[in-house]
């Protein structure tokens, strides 16, 4: 009876840990300011650095609607302490500035050219930047693959990626995709032709660099055919793309959180955090921004939280 109670007090510990420890940047820089609003990024930093110096940026999702540079906070903790420095951006936000995507892939722009321009004050190399998002964030992410510069003040060059780390992205803003109507109309009154401007699947080209794409097979938002799609056109035109599809996941699979959102009780651990954290930490050692495998802790409580019938 004793043991029984114990094992049950120190699972409720290891929840109550995971959960509530509190996970924050060690330093914030105003990137950009328009107007009197005041962009920040939230920035990871290591105590013992790569070899590589690499750095990688990480862009919170939420539709372009709403959405907080804390959405990244564990990853980033976690690809700090291997030794990178990382870097969340706030960008402007419908709910929040009355914008509109075009505004939102400006300020992803200003952020990864603000990171590279800075590139000697952080101790990074400029040309080991991998840029990263989920949902509206990855489409931000990708985006900086292919989109001219919205700024007066960058060049492509200042914010192009040299790896790109993509979450149930956004790549395809047609029909098939997601936001179809809305992009188009908000990028036609930008001057733009049409939705097809913006969306990366219409827009893949040599100059997309190495990309990982980590997406559930019962996601609304990236449809396993469209992932599957984008996957080959990149092989076609020689370009690496890895996607990896989680059985029973749905979007926003990869957040710690995950499992309240899908009906199960609130401390429930979820395993596919820890899963896709693993893969996006594998494709970083492939391509020499950290140099060696590491196998990350998975909570014997963690779970696959399927939604519940």
């Amino acid at each position: 009876m004793k043991s029984n109670l114990l094992l049950t007090l120190l699972l409720l510990f290891s929840y109550t840990f995971l959960f509530a420890q509190t996970v924050s940047p060690d330093t914030k820089v105003v990137y950009k300011q328009v107007g009197d609003v005041a962009l920040e990024l939230h920035i990871f930093t290591p105590e013992k650095q790569a070899s590589s110096k690499a750095a990688v940026v990480l862009i919170h999702g939420g539709g372009w609607n709403q959405g907080s540079p804390s959405a990244f906070y564990r990853q980033a903790k976690h690809l700090s302490e291997r030794g990178l420095v990382v870097f969340c951006p706030q960008y402007r936000l419908r709910k929040i500035n009355g914008t509109t995507i075009v505004e939102a892939v400006e300020d992803a722009q200003s952020a990864v050219a603000y990171v590279r321009n800075h590139a000697k004050e952080y101790n990074i190399k400029p040309n080991k930047i991998a840029v990263g998002g989920g949902s509206a964030g990855g489409h931000l992410a990708a985006s900086t693959a292919f989109l001219p510069s919205l700024n007066k003040d960058i060049t492509e060059e200042d914010y192009a990626p040299n790896l790109l780390l993509l979450f149930n992205p956004v790549i395809d803003t047609s029909k098939e995709g997601y936001a179809h109507r809305l992009v188009d109309k908000e990028v036609k009154a930008a001057g733009f032709d049409s939705w097809e401007n913006f969306s990366p699947r219409q827009n893949i080209n040599k100059n997309f660099p190495p990309t990982l794409i980590e997406v559930g097979n019962h996601d609304k938002v990236l449809p396993e055919k469209v992932a599957r799609d984008y996957q080959k056109i990149c092989q076609e035109k020689g370009l690496e793309c890895q996607l990896d599809i989680y059985k029973g996941a749905e979007h926003s699979f990869f957040n710690i959180g995950y499992g309240k959102k899908q009906g199960y009780e609130k401390g429930t651990i979820n395993k596919w955090y820890f899963e896709v954290l693993q893969q996006a930490d594998n494709f970083l050692v492939k391509h020499k921004y950290l140099k060696n495998n590491v196998e990350i802790d998975i909570p014997s409580e963690a779970i696959y939280p399927i939604r519940k019938q």
